[in-house]
């Protein structure tokens, strides 16, 4: 599902009682977003990423701007009719519940306008499938193979392979093992067993003028099948369920409660939720927030993964920059309610467009340092720090300089000269932190492991595809 924002503004009133001002929390948001994509809204706290989310969910209305799922306006639809699944911070599961009724929970009042059948002829006509094709034969004797331990079926395990393989409900899985232990795995038993079943539930209702064709479905008055506006059966709520089970890797703890889950697994638990009824959009605000960071790690992987296998169109939103670079295929970067920057995550990291942007994005942040440009030279203090030509006319600037930009190298003419106050050794790599009168902060700076670095001062010198100028007004970057 492509999604198109114009130009989404969200006001929230003064209140003179109460002392507070208009607030503006999102000012002429516009963003497009390619059918599968996972976007990330990234920004820190109160910056209008959340209140966005809620726009689009349709959880909070707009004061002006629009809002399309595809070519349709959804601006003034309420949230029940946006199609959309929503995945919130807290998780919100039930806890007297069992995973399958958590993730159950949406479907259990859902309408759709579907042909109309009886549930038992569909499904074992399933399991007559099964044993008619050679291939799908063939595959149940190895699952057969597989669960039998000394002559004895793992029904557990056959009956959980059944439903995996060959897509039936869990009810119709236990059947099927049923009838392979009643008919001594005669195939042909089976079938036989399965054809007079249909044949009597059809008589059945006949007898109430009521047709059902062999393929379990009911017959209007022409002898044609038909929709109407229903409620899923038991049946389609448990396929629908087990198969994004599956998907989120949680289908081995449906019958347990959420206490009984980690906060990962109760994590994929709230995403198959938002998931089962397949809406066109997903929406997930801040997911990963309580739990741990190694778990953080862990589960932002499973999300791309889940969205890249699913296909569904995603929005993201978090204040944590290494999960919007990890897992997004585009970026938007806010601040105050506006959009700073929208881009790839590693073209944003490189291309920063102003300071805001080059200051959020970088662990350890960028350094800043006061400099000027003097005759087409990039000055820091009294120290050129580069010896390519700057065609800017002689102003001030902000010089931001990553931390990964410096090269040890004292014989260098060009380059920065720093205090090392500490020098901390992590693996590979080694941590500087540094001081220089052009820098309000401390500087950090990362180099590998294997140089030798004494305390106090250091020249270095500087890699230029990893060094930016701004504007000492404006803030916005300039090109040299």
């Amino acid at each position: 599902m492509k999604i198109k924002i114009e130009s989404l503004t969200k006001k929230f009133p003064s209140n003179e009682k109460k002392n507070i001002a208009e607030t503006i929390a999102v000012s002429d948001f516009n963003l497009e977003i390619n059918d599968g994509e996972l976007v990330a809204l990234l920004g820190p706290s109160g910056c209008g990423k959340s209140t966005t989310l809620y726009m689009i969910s349709g959880l909070i209305e707009p004061t002006s701007g629009k809002i399309y799922f595809g070519d349709e306006d959804v601006t003034d639809l309420i949230s029940e009719k946006r199609s959309i699944g929503f995945v919130f911070q807290n998780y919100a599961l039930y806890p007297h519940m069992n995973i399958f009724k958590n993730i159950s929970f949406p479907l259990t009042n859902l309408k759709v306008n579907d042909y109309v059948y009886f549930p038992k002829i569909v499904f074992l006509l399933k399991i007559k499938k099964v044993l008619s094709e050679e291939s799908s034969r063939n595959k149940l004797e190895e699952l057969i193979k597989e669960n039998t331990l000394e002559k004895k079926l793992d029904r557990y395990k056959l009956v959980n392979a059944f439903k995996k393989e060959f897509k039936l409900s869990l009810k119709y899985a236990n059947k099927f093992y049923t009838y392979i232990l009643k008919f001594n795995s005669d195939y042909k038993a089976i079938i036989k067993y399965i054809d007079e079943t249909i044949l009597k539930i059809r008589k059945a209702f006949s007898l109430f003028k009521i047709k059902i064709d062999e393929n379990g479905y009911f017959l209007n008055k022409d002898s044609k099948a038909f929709k109407k506006v229903r409620k899923l059966y038991r049946c389609e709520i448990d396929l629908l369920v087990n198969d994004i089970a599956r998907i989120v890797k949680i289908d081995e703890y449906l019958y347990r409660k959420p206490s009984e889950l980690s906060g990962g697994q109760q994590q994929r638990v709230a995403i198959a939720r938002a998931l089962v009824k397949k809406p066109k959009v997903l929406l997930l605000d801040e997911p990963l927030s309580n739990l741990d960071a190694r778990l953080r790690i862990e589960t932002r992987e499973e999300i791309k993964r889940i969205q890249k296998e699913t296909g569904i169109t995603t929005i993201f939103v978090t204040h944590d920059q290494d999960e919007a670079m990890a897992i997004s295929d585009k970026m938007v970067v806010m601040s105050m309610g506006e959009i700073q920057q929208i881009g790839e995550p590693d073209d944003i990291y490189r291309n920063p467009k102003n300071l805001f942007v080059a200051k959020f994005l970088g662990v350890p942040p960028i350094n800043i340092y006061d400099g000027e440009i003097k005759n087409g030279g990039l000055y820091i203090a009294h120290e050129k720090i580069t010896d390519k030509k700057i065609n800017i006319d002689d102003q001030k600037v902000i010089i931001g300089i990553r931390p990964e930009a410096y090269l040890l190298d004292d014989e260098s003419k060009e380059g920065i000269t720093l205090n090392i106050k500490k020098i901390y050794t992590s693996g590979r790599d080694l941590t500087l932190i540094a001081e220089h009168p052009s820098s309000k902060d401390e500087i950090k700076i990362i180099l590998d492991s294997e140089h030798s670095v004494n305390m106090g001062n250091n020249k270095f010198r500087l890699l230029t595809s990893k060094l930016y100028i701004f504007n000492a007004k404006t803030e916005k970057r300039v090109e040299f």
